[in-house]
């Protein structure tokens, strides 16, 4: 069960207590190993709560940079702490900088050898078996056994990934995409991969397919730094390209070896649709577009809360999504709890082919999600011509694709009145005007082959053909048909490679 998230003044409170105990000079001599490990678990849930979960008071208070110049100024002392002449010092130091999201993290993990399987047992997909590389110095079995945990944990999140997924078959081009094919010649190919990561984190597998491939991986929610198993993406022959669209991402990952984040992910390769939306009644004032599955980080009963409000009392509401049933019967009890059911229609697991003529009904859209990367919903308001107000607090997105043409980014406490002037002032914006001349599949597609092109001729790596345009939805996210069968031999290629280390019961075909 998921530990809750400590509270904003106690998260605050934890990091400065740490930051206190560097200060004295007493970290690493004080306390019992155990209770050093009980602490590093501490201050890892507070600034997970802080980076996520309380980004709004962080927002409104002492801004969204805390946690990371916590980091920042941390980092410093524990790297020379950890070349102390106490080994017990030491030790402290480099765990702390090893389990934290310190710059540098991803190859600390990888430099302790640990064992979480029996050599017996086969590799299989998603298991650290071997952590290759050399032990820390002064290694203890105290430190092990910690470090043992953390690799056993991050473990069983990807076998439960795994076990939650309905499907037993998957379709290589249902969560991977080759936008460039390898040549005879050496020149290599470039691989995407938008899904299913946890399915991708066998070093052998890995290390098999960049001989042919650079990667271009778009973490679904953002690299968000909790999830430290993406470091197997940053021991490739060439450094691993992260499609992260919010600066917070971008910033972690430029502490990494390896890693090269670029600003274009998901909802950025939209498709196009050329043709004007449909014009025709508007029979609700906002549209809320997000899974109902994820309510807490999506906050639907913050705009539910927010429809409730003076300035808003007499507007009207769509709310669309995916989300298992049990989901939306809970998000209808949540409108029924506020008396809403008169304002508030609920369209759930519509065909995504649906969704812009759903959008042509409404006037401004809304989205109020804590953390994401590169949100589909929001291009589809642009491209759909619907400005769009969102929370200033939320990670994820490029903050200036908010501008005067598209919408504005605001305090939560501002949301309410920014969403009524917005409804009062529409003729100002023009969001898909925007979104034609600087997002959709067509613009991003170009964008992203310059940023490759450049990657390989930087490094003296042959270049003589461009990349395949891309989207952002459906099975096959190829613009074109003719591209999927032009690459079907690599898709089968990568099948076989796949069907070596998937669990038993499970299936790769192309």
């Amino acid at each position: 069960m998921t530990e809750p998230a400590p509270a904003y003044e106690e998260a605050l409170r934890l990091l400065e207590g740490f930051e206190r105990t560097l200060e004295a000079g007493s970290f690493g001599t004080e306390n019992t190993p155990g209770e050093y490990a009980r602490l590093r678990r501490d201050l890892w849930q507070a600034l997970d709560a802080l980076t996520v979960w309380h980004r709004p008071r962080l927002e409104s208070g002492p801004g969204l940079d805390v946690p990371y110049a916590w980091l920042r100024r941390t980092a410093s002392r524990l790297e020379r702490l950890a070349h102390d002449p106490n080994p017990a010092v030491r030790e402290q130091a480099r765990l702390t900088l090893a389990l934290l999201p310190y710059p540098g993290q991803w190859r600390r993990l990888a430099s302790w050898k640990i064992q979480t399987f029996s050599p017996q047992e086969p590799s299989r997909l998603g298991c650290f078996p071997w952590v290759e590389s050399a032990a820390l110095a002064g290694e203890t079995s105290d430190s092990h056994a910690e470090m043992t945990a953390f690799f056993k944990k991050e473990q069983a999140k990807l076998d439960a990934k795994r076990r939650e997924k309905a499907d037993r078959i998957f379709r290589v081009r249902h969560f991977m995409q080759i936008l460039k094919k390898p040549k005879k010649d050496g020149e290599k190919g470039v691989l995407r991969l938008f899904s299913l990561p946890y399915l991708m984190t066998d070093r052998d597998l890995l290390a098999e397919i960049s001989q042919r491939f650079v990667f271009f991986v778009e973490p679904p929610m953002g690299v968000v730094w909790r999830h430290s198993w993406w470091r197997f993406f940053c021991a490739l022959e060439e450094p691993c390209l992260f499609g992260v669209a919010g600066p917070e991402d971008a910033a972690f990952l430029m502490t990494q070896d390896g890693a090269v984040p670029v600003p274009l992910a998901h909802g950025d390769f939209l498709e196009d649709l050329p043709e004007a939306p449909t014009e025709g009644p508007k029979d609700f004032h906002i549209v809320f577009n997000a899974t109902f599955d994820d309510m807490a980080r999506k906050r639907h009963c913050l705009m539910l809360d927010l429809l409730t409000q003076p300035e808003l009392s007499g507007i009207t509401a769509l709310f669309l999504g995916r989300g298992r049933p049990e989901n939306v019967a809970l998000f209808q009890r949540h409108i029924a709890d506020r008396s809403l059911q008169d304002r508030v229609a609920v369209q759930a697991n519509v065909r995504r082919g649906d969704v812009p003529g759903l959008l042509a009904r409404c006037r401004l859209g809304v989205h109020l999600s804590l953390y994401e990367n590169a949100c589909r919903a929001v291009m589809e308001y642009f491209r759909s011509n619907l400005p769009c107000i969102v929370s200033a607090s939320m990670a994820g997105m490029r903050p200036e694709i908010f501008n005067a043409e598209t919408g504005t980014a605001v305090p939560d406490a501002r949301l309410g009145p920014a969403i009524a002037e917005a409804l009062e002032n529409l003729h100002r914006y023009a969001p898909r005007r925007w979104f034609l001349r600087e997002s959709g599949s067509r613009v991003s597609s170009q964008r992203l082959n310059g940023l490759f092109k450049f990657f390989f001729l930087e490094r003296g790596m042959p270049w003589t053909e461009d990349i395949v345009r891309l989207t952002s939805s459906g099975a096959s996210r190829y613009a074109s048909a003719l591209d999927e069968a032009r690459f079907r031999d690599e898709h089968v290629w990568i099948a076989a490679l796949l069907q070596g280390v998937l669990p038993p019961g499970f299936q790769v075909v192309p």
